[in-house]
């Protein structure tokens, strides 16, 4: 017996080595060897206290909704935006990405589709794709086109940009940034509603809008990250929140210290007509909702009051749909929506 016999290909391995590498010219170097090299010394001469500041995310069961619905080309951008944008809610500009690649059976026309647009997210990030792992793991797969993608990066800050959250005080304003969609949380769930209300991935629903709902679902998370990185730099940003599961409370909640409160208006931005589809096909109760999901923002960041038009203006400018969403009262560090 061979180790192919198991359900383990090691030419197909070897295969998507080369391809990663020919995907990959600035980075595929690296990927081969047992560990990869990252020359920091170029970098470190702009910084006085350089701190390494680092994060790993996955992109869970949106993955069997692109299989099913036979779209893969947008889950290479949502791993490395899943990462890239926890990492610059402290600053940082990230510096390098590595992945973790487990399927049941490897095919390399489904790898080729998602290393494609991972290396292209790399690129736009910013951050060098240097390494990672590919795994066969038949034995912990239900199907054979089963497949799991994780990511980690690496970043660096001045320790000077690390926000503080004793600096948020009331006053200082939400800035919310438009979300593409349910990004990567809320999966399982949708996948439920899913599959109790026989939902068609390929049909248009009214409810939505006049795209298939497998394209409202599939919708690639944005790379927030550069925009917000020249906010750092231009602005005096005092907190961020990466809006990913436990929704925009579970996630703001992390820029507050215990005597403010952020309020929330609930009026001051669209909720895209998705989520409240989703209420409805699945009788999930509002609360859960904003828990679950972003309801619209992907991205928050906190600034002094006296910014909050320039930055709105910036975010515009760039491209990003902006939107004053509430403000920090006094409080005990909770979240609140009106």
């Amino acid at each position: 017996m061979r180790y192919q016999d198991a359900g383990v290909d090691r030419d197909q391995a070897d295969k998507l080595i080369e391809l990663i590498k020919k995907l990959n010219p600035k980075g595929g170097a690296q990927i081969g060897p047992f560990a990869a090299l990252y020359d920091l010394s170029k970098i470190l001469k702009d910084y006085r206290e350089p701190l390494l500041v680092s994060s790993t995310d996955g992109i869970g069961t949106k993955t069997r909704i692109a299989v099913e619905y036979g779209k893969l080309d947008g889950l290479g951008q949502d791993l490395v935006a899943m990462n890239v944008n926890d990492l610059v809610c402290l600053g940082a500009k990230p510096l390098f990405f590595l992945d973790y690649y487990a399927t049941a059976q490897l095919d390399l026309e489904v790898s080729k589709a998602i290393f494609t647009e991972l290396v292209k997210a790399c690129d736009e990030a910013g951050c060098a794709l240097i390494g990672g792992e590919t795994a066969q793991l038949p034995d912990l797969f239900v199907r054979a086109d089963d497949f799991e993608l994780v990511g980690f990066v690496v970043g660096i800050v001045e320790r000077s940009r690390i926000p503080d959250p004793e600096r948020v005080e009331p006053g200082d304003v939400l800035m919310g940034i438009a979300s593409s969609g349910p990004h990567c949380n809320g999966f399982s769930l949708i996948r439920k509603i899913r599959e109790r209300e026989k939902l068609d991935l390929r049909k248009i629903y009214a409810e939505v809008g006049e795209r298939p709902l497998g394209e409202l679902l599939l919708a690639p998370m944005p790379i927030y990250s550069n925009v917000v990185l020249k906010l750092w730099e231009k602005f005096s940003v005092k907190g961020a929140a990466h809006i990913t599961g436990g929704g925009i409370a579970g996630n703001l909640v992390r820029a507050l210290n215990d005597r403010v409160d952020a309020v929330v208006q609930k009026g001051l931005w669209p909720i895209p007509k998705l989520f409240r589809a989703l209420q409805d096909w699945g009788d999930v109760p509002e609360d859960e909702l904003w828990e679950v999901f972003n309801m619209g923002l992907g991205f928050i960041v906190l600034v002094p009051k006296e910014q909050a038009e320039t930055v709105l203006k910036f975010l515009e400018s760039r491209g990003q749909r902006a939107y004053r969403v509430g403000e920090i009262v006094k409080g005990a560090g909770i979240v609140v929506f009106v």
